[in-house]
């Protein structure tokens, strides 16, 4: 990693807070997208541990609902974070090039249903059943990318759950997948130890931007906001594709 990589780095882990901070999400997945080409993806998997962990954590304990989501989505987490770990132990230390091809898919899938306001709708009745398949394939991408933003997302946002309590379970579920994506990456070498101060420093922007996203998400319109973050993350996909494949 050169010094320009890192500071460009925790340059995008400040504007990625402020994304977080106003919409609920979208740290490791900026970073990872405004990064990628200009680092390893398997560094960048590395750089995001622990300021992910830091940003959910914070997010999860705001809401005074932790035990209530816990309660309903743990046949979801629990999926996610056996099939991340293992996903991370069959990939080893360094990510497969074609993950940027998933990756990219990730960007592109999300960002589409984003712009095309298609929202899922998930009966109370398929909750259960859905749950464990949804925490297994997000574990899957979770495990090769660093972000369990499909299927994860459109499933969590199709549930009938309120605005508030969202933010939260989006924290909570979120804030299981960091930590054991951290442990797996100690655990297997990734996460070592000019990774781990990396990440440490990076943790300072990515909370100041959060805070100051919190600060101005009610000055803004957050509906504008959203559609210009799906239009930068389809670009981002589209562009990773073309030069991956071309």
């Amino acid at each position: 990693m050169t010094t320009g990589a890192i500071l460009f780095a925790l340059g995008v882990f400040f504007v990625a807070g402020i994304v977080k901070g106003m919409v609920g999400l979208g740290l490791p997945t900026i970073t990872l997208a405004a990064t990628s080409l200009v680092l390893p993806l398997s560094d960048m998997i590395a750089l995001i541990s622990l300021p992910t962990i830091v940003t959910n954590v914070w997010q999860a304990m705001v809401g005074g609902k932790f035990r209530k989501i816990v309660r309903r989505q743990w046949p979801l987490m629990l999926p996610l974070m056996v099939t991340l770990y293992g996903t991370v132990w069959l990939v080893g230390r360094k990510a497969p090039q074609w993950a940027f091809l998933v990756l990219a898919a990730v960007l592109v899938i999300y960002s589409g249903l984003g712009l095309l306001r298609i929202r899922l709708r998930i009966h109370a009745d398929l909750e259960k059943p859905l749950a464990p398949v949804i925490g297994i394939v997000s574990g899957v991408v979770a495990g090769l990318v660093g972000v369990p933003i499909v299927p994860l997302m459109p499933y969590l946002q199709g549930l009938d759950v309120e605005p508030v309590e969202m933010v939260q379970t989006l924290g909570v579920v979120l804030c299981a997948t960091s930590l054991v994506l951290t442990a797996s990456l100690l655990l297997f070498g990734v996460l070592d130890g000019p990774h781990a101060i990396v990440s440490a420093i990076a943790v300072v922007p990515a909370v100041a931007g959060q805070h100051l996203g919190t600060l101005v998400r009610l000055r803004l319109s957050i509906d504008q906001f959203r559609l210009a973050i799906f239009w930068a993350l389809l670009l981002t996909g589209l562009y990773t594709f073309a030069s991956r494949l071309l």
